[in-house]
């Protein structure tokens, strides 16, 4: 199993592509953000992550949904997330 010490911000920016990748207490939140969802999910990008980390564990998915403001950083624009570590049973450590 990988640790949080295995895998970097950096590694997950690399490998996802994403928007935007926060890393506190060894949880990772992933952002992207959307302007139309052509039919994708949260779901969708926490598939994508589980993809790239088959060993992440999936803490929590979501679909935040705001008026487009150009300067805006993406976490106040809409955007899916997924929180997910790679400490045992999902714990922070």
């Amino acid at each position: 199993m990988v640790t949080k010490t295995e895998v970097s911000k950096r590694d997950v920016e690399e490998m996802l592509g994403c928007d935007q990748v926060t890393l506190s207490k060894g949880v990772f939140t992933a952002r992207l953000g959307f302007s139309d969802t052509l039919g994708r999910t949260a779901d969708n990008f926490a598939a994508v992550i589980h993809e790239a980390f088959p060993e992440a564990v999936i803490l929590d998915t979501g679909e935040v949904w705001k008026p487009f403001k150009s300067e805006a950083s993406i976490a106040r624009q809409s955007h899916w997330f997924v929180r997910f570590s790679f400490a045992p049973n999902g714990s922070p450590s």
